[in-house]
């Protein structure tokens, strides 16, 4: 079995966050100023918030403590990092 992905791991402790709170994609997105379809993809792992402030809001809405924060930072960056891609040489750009 694979490792998980850098996505996935951010999307499950994102989603065990969520569910701790009892409360719905629907509450939680009005809460943050977002469409609930924009929470879930993130929950899910179908898309990641380009900024932490978004997720930071969150795990606060979530009523996380300050280690679970730094936790969920440094799975941000993580997928940050992973998701940098290498940049192709191009006819302007040296080799």
């Amino acid at each position: 079995m694979s490792e998980p992905s850098a996505v996935a791991e951010l999307a499950a402790h994102l989603r065990h966050m969520k569910e701790k709170t009892g409360r719905s994609y629907d509450a939680l997105a009005r809460r943050l100023g977002v469409s609930k379809s924009t929470l879930h993809r993130y929950c899910s792992g179908e898309g990641v918030p380009p900024s932490f402030t978004l997720l930071e809001q969150f795990a606060r809405e979530c009523q996380a403590s300050r280690t679970q924060i730094l936790e969920l930072h440094r799975r941000w960056v993580r997928v940050q990092t992973v998701q940098i891609p290498e940049a192709e040489p191009g006819p302007w750009q040296p080799v």
